[in-house]
């Protein structure tokens, strides 16, 4: 029983101290310009990539009904020969995440015939949700379809993580959203559920993962037309095959959290297709990532170190050489064990907990105990305030 009192009152005001100080700490380092170098630094990483670059396993290939096809850089002439190979095939649908802006010349016609000799084509375009006056489609020449945005979100496209999509933003459907609907009504139907909400993409893998063809093994004419049949035929640029490593192609190349480097300057790492047919593998198969809430973070955060107070409060009573030694053990070990559980969680059962709070305070927990007892001190002798404490001397609560 005197545990249980001394649970509920004592540690749990050192928890409320704790967490007070985490709190001010947070909007001093948010809010003061200083800070910014160090926010910066941490703004675009988070822990679960940890399981993509480390732990993933990269060797599987997925054999769902997405199918990628490599553009390269050929004419439009050469697209609309590559898209009636693609249609003996008879896939169920053709994504293009190609825009053909304007006309170029006669030859768009080839083009403009085959885009309207089947109903199976899913166009993308790039929007301006700021003022809707600068969004890029394909010319009306070609079709007066508008299926759906490509845009992905980053703070800085070029340079952000892509973490996440919108299914649906504006009133209008991203180009995956489109792709479902025409592939499968049921599926979309579950995912109008979703509306505007951010959703966290679960990388599945890079485009060896993906069954992908470029252009010149769709054109053989060995080539088996129905590998496509009744598939989600995605196609877009994919880089050049056959170019010198050195000689990067990184046009809407974008960084994503299975990037080999965590930190540091790096190359983007997927292509903005693969992306999408990692999209469309999520929504297929409901692989979604549930994401804690913050408050959920915050009340979880609260619990587990409400748990280990009495130890390292106990280590803190015993005296410096206890609590310097036994009490930096206690946080290694738990520091270990806080990454090594939110990577199982996120593997096995599709859950993101940010553990940035519960890391942070278990890492300053040594110095929010020695503050409160300060605090206490200062109360009780300055301010005259009467109470009793377990960090203050027996005298003194007497």
């Amino acid at each position: 029983m005197k545990f249980l009192k001394k649970f509920f009152t004592e540690y749990l005001l050192l928890n409320l101290f704790i967490f007070g100080c985490v709190s001010l700490l947070s909007v001093i380092f948010l809010n003061i310009s200083v800070f910014d170098p160090f926010t910066e630094a941490f703004h675009d990483f988070a822990l679960t990539d940890l399981y993509y670059t480390k732990v993933k396993n990269r060797d599987t290939i997925y054999k769902g009904p997405v199918v990628i096809i490599n553009i390269e850089d050929k004419d439009r002439t050469q697209i609309a020969y590559l898209l009636q190979r693609v249609q003996q095939g008879k896939p169920k649908t053709v994504a293009l995440d190609i825009v053909f802006k304007q006309r170029i010349n006669q030859q768009d016609s080839l083009l403009k015939k085959e885009l309207n000799a089947h109903n199976n084509y899913v166009f993308g375009y790039t929007a301006d949700f700021e003022n809707g006056n600068e969004n890029v489609y394909t010319d009306t020449f070609f079709t007066n379809q508008k299926d759906g945005y490509v845009n992905l979100v980053g703070e800085n496209v070029e340079y952000s993580t892509i973490r996440d999509y919108h299914p649906f933003f504006n009133n209008r459907e991203a180009f995956s959203s489109a792709i479902i609907k025409h592939y499968d009504s049921s599926t979309y139907k579950k995912l109008l559920t979703r509306k505007n909400k951010k959703t966290e993409i679960h990388y599945s893998g890079n485009l060896n993962n993906f069954t992908y063809y470029n252009f010149e093994e769709v054109m053989d004419p060995d080539f088996n037309a129905s590998v496509l049949n009744k598939k989600i035929v995605l196609l877009g640029y994919l880089g050049m095959p056959k170019v010198n490593a050195g000689n990067r192609q990184d046009e809407d190349k974008l960084f994503t959290p299975l990037n080999s480097h965590l930190s540091g300057r790096s190359f983007p790492d997927m292509y903005g297709p693969v992306i999408h047919a990692n999209i469309l593998l999520m929504v297929i198969g409901n692989d979604y990532i549930k994401v804690v809430p913050p408050w959920g973070v915050y009340l979880l955060s609260f619990i587990v170190i409400w748990l280990i107070l009495p130890l390292m409060c106990g280590l803190f009573f015993k005296g410096d050489l206890w609590f310097n030694s036994a009490g930096t053990l206690v946080q290694l070990i738990g520091g270990i064990i806080i990454v090594f559980v939110s990577i199982l969680v996120y593997r096995y059962f599709n859950i993101r907990f940010d553990p940035g709070l519960l890391s942070a305070c278990l890492v300053l927990l040594p110095t929010f105990i020695n503050l409160y007892e300060a605090f206490l001190k200062f109360m009780h002798y300055k301010l005259k305030i009467r109470f009793r404490s377990a960090f203050l001397s027996k005298n003194d609560n007497d």
